[in-house]
Order: structure tokens, then sequence, then C-alpha cells
């Protein structure tokens, strides 16, 4: 028998929690307009709009309205049907078949069917793309007709779907792509998706613009201009909100939400989510590859000092898996707490003495500039410093530290943060060999066996036991030391309605194919 798999998985977690005021959205009956333009922010430039070839944040919400997945991730971690109306397994989920709308045009009019599905996945896998680890149960995909994709997986594997809604899994148009170099196309500058919006022009470092896509085969968009504004500096973008230059900039600065209580120029939203901020280590380096260098690491850095500085909606890392996994965290593995003599201890016990400015080492912390870093950068300083470590601070653009830290693996300690679901099996891109997101390059081949068999089961219990197992590892290797489960904060304009986090049913995050405006604002 099929098990048909449409709006929900057993293996999504919900992770978001709302606490707001005002009007929820979406299903208001006050009157709106039509034909309007909206300005969004995003904090600094695209690398190019290229949507799946490596992570890119200023690209992500500009893609999320020009291209498609075959599924959606919404903002409460739900997967949602996008280019694919229905999907199903066979009887032993070894075979996943997507069954997709018809009629859906690239942006420059050709079709889009199922052929673009099997090119990009097959070149994705080829070229090693950014997903290309998380989605590695693919072995073969066929394509009967247009408009069916049949995935051949090597094995079960529970968080399939939810990766597939993910980061970097947009489907790409086969006819301007296929046979050219993936870097250099010139369709990286000037994208052309089968979303809701088109591309229209980019003025770098000012803004990018797109237009409605007039034969967008889903619900048309109200909104006809949308316009990604530039704004690198959180309190400059803030500033703008208030001043109606924007209309949105996603998350608010913590230290500014309370001034906002009772506005009613805004509707207040909190959020937390499985997005995780952490620091790691360069696995091949003489000083940070030591795991009594990492762990006296751990004990230095004071995770509670950063959430007092950053404040916002999230909490303080305690647990190496995301607190959103109730079933799945081990209370028996949890990060070290905050303990400098012991730190001290564990550099002496590495073979450390102390020089004349009273330093073990020096270490460098290469990191890109992103929202609150600068802050929590300067709070691990000053930690480290408590324990005789010199921390030297090397900021970046973010395009220059994916060429040095992702790229080259010249460092010796970075920061990243990201999300680590929306199935606990998330947590694979961050610890397995050859893991997207594992800046590391840390790899285990007890590690990659148990994160397989994570995937690979749908017994609860079972996944339970394997969970624990890789906490344990992350304990004892400590790979990274996590410092803060992100939340956010959302001060969304009263003006307008259908934001993805009002209509989570419907959008993907950073989607803005419902907003509305209100026609007496």
């Amino acid at each position: 028998m099929k098990k048909i798999l449409k709006l929900s998985l057993v293996f999504i977690m919900m992770a978001t929690l709302l606490v707001g005021c005002g009007p929820s959205g979406g299903g208001s009956t006050a009157e709106t307009v039509e034909d309007f333009t909206f300005i969004s922010r995003i904090n600094g430039d695209p690398t190019n709009f290229h949507p799946d070839m490596r992570a890119d944040d200023n690209a992500w919400p500009i893609n999320q309205n020009v291209f498609n997945r075959l599924v959606k991730l919404g903002p409460k971690d739900n997967v949602l049907p996008d280019l694919a109306y229905e999907w199903y397994f066979n009887e032993d989920s070894t075979v996943l078949t997507f069954k997709l709308h018809e009629g859906v045009k690239w942006h420059d009019g050709e079709l889009l069917t199922s052929a673009d599905v099997k090119w990009t996945y097959e070149t994705m896998f080829e070229e090693s793309w950014r997903s290309s680890v998380s989605l590695a149960s693919i072995d073969t995909i066929e394509t009967p007709d247009d408009y069916t994709v049949v995935m051949n997986l090597k094995y079960p594997d529970a968080g399939i779907i939810s990766q597939l809604s993910w980061y970097a899994t947009f489907i790409m148009p086969k006819h301007l792509y296929e046979g050219t170099d993936q870097a250099t196309n010139p369709y990286n500058q000037a994208p052309v998706g089968s979303g809701p919006f088109k591309f229209v022009s980019w003025d770098k470092g000012v803004s990018v613009t797109l237009e409605r896509n007039d034969e967008f085969f889903g619900d048309k968009p109200h909104i006809k201009t949308l316009i990604f504004s530039i704004i690198p500096e959180e309190a400059t973008a803030y500033q703008a909100l208030l001043n109606g230059e924007i209309d949105y900039m996603g998350a608010v600065p913590a230290t500014e939400v309370g001034k906002l209580e009772g506005n009613s120029d805004f509707n207040l939203i909190r959020t937390l989510g499985i997005n995780r901020t952490y620091v790691t280590f360069n696995w091949e380096d003489p000083i940070v590859g030591d795991p009594l260098v990492r762990r006296a690491i751990a004990h230095a850095i004071n995770q509670q000092s950063i959430y007092d500085r950053v404040g916002g909606a999230g909490q303080k890392c305690t647990t190496f898996l995301s607190p959103v996994f109730t079933d799945f965290v081990d209370e028996n593995y949890l990060l070290p707490e905050t303990d400098l003599a012991k730190a001290e201890a564990l550099l002496q016990e590495a073979g450390y003495t102390k020089n004349a400015d009273g330093f073990y080492f020096d270490i460098t912390l290469t990191f890109f500039k992103s929202s609150n870093w600068e802050d929590v950068v300067a709070i691990i300083k000053a930690n480290l410093a408590e324990v005789g470590i010199n921390v030297n601070i090397e900021m970046m653009e973010v395009a220059a530290w994916q060429t040095k830290v992702m790229d080259n693996d010249d460092f010796q300690v970075t920061m990243l943060a990201g999300y680590q679901g929306p199935d606990v099996s998330g947590i694979g891109g961050r610890v397995e060999t050859g893991g997207s997101t594992n800046i590391a390059n840390y790899s285990s081949p007890e590690m990659d066996a148990l994160i397989h068999a994570g995937k690979s089961t749908t017994d609860l219990e079972e996944r339970k036991v394997i969970y624990s197992e890789i906490q344990r590892i992350m304990e004892e290797e400590m790979m990274m030391v996590l410092l803060l489960d992100n939340g956010y904060e959302y001060a969304l304009n009263s003006s307008y309605t259908g934001f993805p986090i009002q209509v989570p049913d419907k959008a993907a995050s950073s989607e803005f194919t419902y907003v509305e405006k209100f026609a007496d604002k």
C-alpha cells in the first residue's frame, strides 16, 4: 500500500512558538489593494543567484521568490507542496514518486517538466553542489512522463522529504544551464526561475528588483514590484523600518522590540527556531585540532554572558541537539559548564605554558559580519583571555569568508549559524563526512554510520538510541561549541497582512506571494 505524504510528515518537528499581538494576518476581511510596491531588507549583496551551488544567505530570500522546489519548507518547519502537488513512497519506502503541476512555465516562457527536475539533481550529485550529501540516499531518478518524477533510494530515508524542502534544492532550467560552466553561467547574474516573481535588475550595493510573474502556476502575488533593499547595518535597517523606507526587515534587534510594544504600526511575533550559532574548528590545525584545547575553549566560553548581551527570543545552548527535538535530546550529554580553572588545567594537560604576556598561545577567529556576531565575538575574545588564550579577530565580508574558510580551509576557528532541521537528521550536514556545513572537515566512520542509521529507520525508539550516540560523540569530540539557540522577534508592518509567519500553511519562509496591503493604510 502506498503511503500518501501531502502536507505533513511524522518526522517533521514543529519548531515555532508564536507569541504576538494584533491581527494574525491572512484571514482579515479588511479591504486590500492590488499592484503595490513592497520593500524588504537583505543584509548584503548576493554572491550570485545560482540557487543550489553553494550557500548564500543574501541570495536566499530572493531565490525563495524566483525559484521553486518539489516541496517547500514553511515558516513553522512544515513541508508544503510546491512544484509537486502530491508525493508517495512505495511499500518499503525505497521508491519516492512526485506528481508535478502541469503547464508550469519558466520566466522565459519555456515549459518546466520532469526533465528539469532530473537534470537538477543529477547535476547536483555530479558537481557536488551544496545539498548533494544531505540527499545522498537518492540513487537514480526516472521520468516516466513530463509530470512524474521517480526517485529510487539506496535505502529508506526518514528525512528525505524535509531535506528536499530546504536549502539549495531549487529546480533549475535545464535548457539554460545544461552544458555550461555552472560557476560562470550568465543567468547566475540574471536568474530565470518559475516562481511567483521574476528578476528585473540588480543594482549592486543598493537593491535587487523583482516583478510579479503573471503566469505563475500557483496563487498570484498581490505585490506588483518586490524590492530587496541592501542594508548591512542592523540599526540602519531598523530605523528604515520605523521611517517607512522599508516594509519588512526580518527579525528586528532584540534591544528594540520593547519600544514597539503598544505601537499600532506593528504587530509583534516571536519565534524560536532550529537555528543555532556556534564556533567550530579547523580539524587539521595543530592547536585547535587537539581535543583537549577544544574542550578547554568550551569550558571557557560563557554562553549565558553571550545571551545576556544579545538577548532576543532565543536562549543559550545547553544541548548538542536543538531543544526543539524533545524526543531526541539526551541530557546525559550536555555542553560543558563554564569553568575557568578546568579550562586552564586542560591547556596545561595539552602541554602549554604561559608566555611573558600571560598567554598559552594565540588563535585567530575568522567570521563574517552578520547581525549580532561582532558582540558575540567580543565576548568570546574576553572569555578566552581569562584562561590565557589570546584571540585575534578577523572579520570579513561573507563572499571573502566563503572563499577563505569554506573553499580554502584557511582558518583556525570560525563562527557559523544555521538551520539544523527540519528533521533531527539535519544535524548530519554539520557532522558527517562531506556534510554541506561541516566547515571543520570533521570525519568519523562511527559518526557517519550513525547518521546513516538515523535516517534509515522510522522507528522512534530506534532513532532515540541512535541520536543519543551521536550526542555522545559530539560531547567527546567537541567539533563545535554551541552558543545560542536563535529566536526571532518580528515587527510586522500593520499596513500589510500575509507575511509568511502569518500564513504558514501557504508560504515558504521569506516568500511574499501572499502579502496584501490594507486600503486604509
